[in-house]
């Protein structure tokens, strides 16, 4: 069996594709191959394929307009049964030299580790070098929780172990269209572990028009996302409808204050098992971020409401009710 293979799939993004596809080819680590899935793009995008003279480039192209969900099907399907350890790329972001190397040795070293993902810089300009940003969680246990709130993982940077994927025959729901990687997190963590490095090896185009950016689909990416959340807060014994999700996380409908004191009331009781229950194996630090993000969470929903952010009795009601972190900082994170 092969080591590594590639699975990068794209769509009419010939703009970028050289950047992408010259990140990969040069890479430290060399004993790869790479599959180019084409979702029947009707840019230059096989042209510009044609022109490179790599033996480890492949070109792939679907009879049909798939998606990106199946097209990644498609992929694994070839793929799975020939190499140890399938890698993520999209066709326009660019990866450092050494994504590959530091990856596969963390891999080989844990092998209970099913995927493995790496941070990664957001930039309009990819040409940018910047010398920090932000983080994804890195320990299982916290991406456990983490997930209940956002993806967890740059898509573009993670890797599989093969044999993993095929035991638990876990492939993308082709249903979902714009957060099919999210999906499939929330089902690879019920039943094995999943990791991200702390190095920063990708750096991630912004696209205004990207799949999820697209103002035609920001609704249909906010219902997806409400409907995997709601499924995943079930695996904490907690139910949440979609449309309860929908609007603790997103709706920016305007609300009386009796409503919002009675749906405070029912998000911080939510709150406070979910510290209670699912934190034990957290460390000191990710208890403390864990927690401000509860609180911050909260505060979106309170301002996003409209009511008011100076009524005392709001203030006293979240004081008095709150128990998955200290007055002291309660209050700091309600006040910014």
């Amino acid at each position: 069996m092969k080591k590594l293979a590639v699975l990068l799939p794209t769509y009419n993004a010939s703009p970028y594709l050289n950047e992408s596809i010259d990140s990969i080819l040069n890479q430290t680590f060399t004993d790869f191959d790479l599959y180019v899935y084409d979702d029947c793009s009707i840019d230059n995008t096989e042209e510009i394929i044609s022109q490179y003279r790599d033996p480890r480039l492949f070109y792939r192209k679907n009879i049909e307009n798939s998606g990106i969900a199946k097209t990644l099907n498609i992929g694994l399907e070839e793929l799975l049964p020939q190499y140890e350890y399938i890698a993520r790329m999209d066709a326009d972001d660019w990866a450092y030299p050494e994504r590959f190397q530091k990856q596969l040795d963390f891999l080989d070293k844990n092998q209970e580790i099913s995927m493995c993902g790496t941070q990664g810089y957001w930039l309009k300009d990819i040409n940018q070098n910047p010398t920090s940003g932000w983080k994804y969680p890195l320990n299982n246990d916290y991406i456990k929780c983490y997930l209940l709130f956002a993806a967890t993982f740059n898509h573009q940077s993670i890797i599989f172990q093969s044999k993993f994927l095929i035991e638990n025959s876990l492939r993308y729901d082709e249903r979902i269209t714009t957060c099919e990687d999210w999906e499939m997190w929330t089902r690879i963590v019920k039943v094995s572990k999943i990791v991200n490095l702390p190095d920063f090896l990708i750096k991630c185009r912004i696209l205004p028009f990207s799949n999820h950016h697209s103002p035609l689909n920001k609704k249909k990416h906010l219902q997806e996302r409400s409907k995997i959340i709601s499924d995943y807060w079930a695996n904490f014994n907690i139910a949440l409808k979609p449309e309860q999700v929908y609007e603790y996380y997103y709706d920016t409908k305007v609300i009386l204050k009796s409503e919002f004191v009675k749906k405070i009331k029912i998000l911080i009781k939510i709150f406070n098992q979910l510290y209670k229950t699912s934190t034990n194996d957290l460390g000191l630090e990710e208890k403390k971020e864990f927690a401000y993000m509860l609180a911050r969470k909260m505060l979106d929903y309170w301002k996003r409401s409209k009511v008011s952010r100076f009524d005392p009795m709001i203030w006293i009601l979240i004081v008095k009710e709150v128990k998955f972190i200290n007055k002291i900082k309660l209050l700091r994170s309600q006040i910014r």
